[in-house]
């Protein structure tokens, strides 16, 4: 009798009609059948393309251009500004209730970053007003 592999990994011997919770229905008389299916092993590769597999799933585990093939010119522009201004997708259903949410959020984290900023420069023995001064080259712009 061929093995089946259910949901949870464990050996499953019946009808999935008769499960309780199935969705497919039938009468008390009606005889049951086991199907089960089988799976066969992966084709055997040899080492570099193992190795080129492996380096193609890491470095592009999806083909990052594939919204652009086979699109008009035209659509291919449109794809590059909304990657480049995300604003151009987003901003469209952007509402008022949202811009309220997003406030909210922006006064919670500067009330959260702008103390704990200064409090590193003073661990630091630098100005307070070194603390706020991020994305800077030296600390003599401040």
């Amino acid at each position: 009798m061929p093995r089946t592999v259910s949901d949870g990994g464990e050996d499953f011997d019946g009808d999935v009609s008769s499960q309780p919770g199935s969705r497919r229905h039938t009468d008390s008389n009606s005889t049951h059948h086991h199907h089960g299916y089988k799976v066969g092993f992966p084709p055997v590769k040899g080492l570099f393309a193992e190795f080129a597999d492996g380096v193609k799933e890491t470095f592009f585990a999806d083909d990052p251009l594939r919204e652009y093939k086979d699109q008009p010119r035209s659509k291919k522009l449109w794809l590059s500004l909304v990657h480049l201004f995300p604003v151009l997708d987003w901003g469209r259903s952007y509402t008022f209730g949202k811009f309220k949410g997003d406030l909210v959020a922006g006064l919670t984290i500067a009330s959260l970053c702008i103390p704990q900023d200064i409090g590193y420069a003073k661990l630091a023995f630098l100005p307070a007003h070194v603390g706020l001064c991020k994305f800077k080259i030296s600390f003599h712009q401040c």
